[in-house]
């Protein structure tokens, strides 16, 4: 099934095409950027207002490895700016699909973050 692109904005990233939105999160007080490439393996989620910069890989690819599609949260290695722009999706597709080394963690629902 295609990814639905109706009010969502385009951005290609080394020859690949990938959806990304921006929307208010149903289960937390947060808006969280949406980033999705055109077959679905990639599945990324951003909390914007959050106290520690991550995201949530819900995909089946990540930093060039197969995964489960179990939700994992990374770490980003630079800061989520207040305004969303194509050049910070660019960065954060860039560092999903062609770096290495995420470091993985658990934010549980207390807010803690525990490191894996």
């Amino acid at each position: 099934m295609a990814v639905c692109k109706k009010g969502r904005r385009k951005i290609n990233v080394d020859n690949r095409e990938y959806i990304w939105y921006v929307n208010l999160d149903d289960d937390s007080p947060y808006h969280m950027l949406h980033i999705l490439s055109e077959d679905k393996a990639l599945i990324l989620a951003c909390p914007i207002e959050a106290e520690v910069a991550y995201v949530i890989s819900k995909g089946r690819v990540f930093q060039n490895k197969r995964t489960t599609g179990i939700w994992n949260r990374y770490l980003l290695p630079f800061s989520v700016p207040e305004a969303i722009v194509p050049s910070f999706v660019a960065q954060v597709i860039v560092w999903a699909t062609k770096e290495t080394g995420a470091e993985r963690i658990d934010i549980n629902r207390y807010g803690k973050r525990n490191f894996l």
